[in-house]
């Protein structure tokens, strides 16, 4: 009877040492930005003319006393840098620069916020326009990808971890014509 009650209590520690480590492995994928990626923060990838930067990211909960995201959920904002290295004048709308989450889905676009005032068109050949881009995503929101899509044929994929701080305000600098 003993070793009966000892077999159930070993089976049962083996199924929540099971469990356990399935969640692990579910929580490690949300820290890892969804893939492919071509490139890190700080770091250019020139294509088809147009070269594309993620100068900075992070998250906060507001950007000043009016913008709050809502309960359970935060903003993540990334300053940008896209120069028109082409002939054509790139594509930069909200549906050019999306940010995908590990889960799949992709965080919601904030068009009041100072982050979202990148124009829809990119700037003139041989030019630079530096920007910020916001999205309201869920609270513990860890990794992410900016995908920008300037055109049908060519995208461009910027993965990222987020630091554990989490401010409480950011201000963002409106103008940045130029970086």
């Amino acid at each position: 009877m003993l070793r009966a009650l000892l077999g159930v209590a070993l089976a049962v520690a083996l199924t929540a040492c099971g469990e356990s480590a399935g969640d692990a492995s579910g929580d490690a994928a949300q820290v890892r930005p969804p893939g492919p990626i071509d490139a890190a923060p700080g770091e250019a990838v020139e294509r088809n003319g147009v070269s594309f930067t993620v100068i900075e990211v992070g998250a906060t909960h507001s950007f000043d006393r009016r913008e709050r995201a809502a309960d359970g959920k935060v903003f993540i904002a990334a300053r940008l840098s896209i120069r028109n290295t082409g002939s054509e004048i790139p594509a930069q709308g909200p549906e050019a620069i999306v940010l995908e989450l590990p889960d799949g889905t992709l965080g919601k676009h904030w068009i009041v916020t100072p982050g979202s005032r990148l124009g829809d068109t990119g700037p003139p050949p041989g030019e630079e326009l530096g920007a910020w881009r916001s999205w309201e995503v869920p609270e513990g929101t860890r990794a992410a990808t900016i995908s920008y899509r300037p055109s049908p044929d060519l995208e461009i994929r910027v993965g990222f971890t987020l630091a554990d701080e989490v401010r409480d305000r950011w201000r963002v600098l409106s103008d940045l014509r130029h970086v």
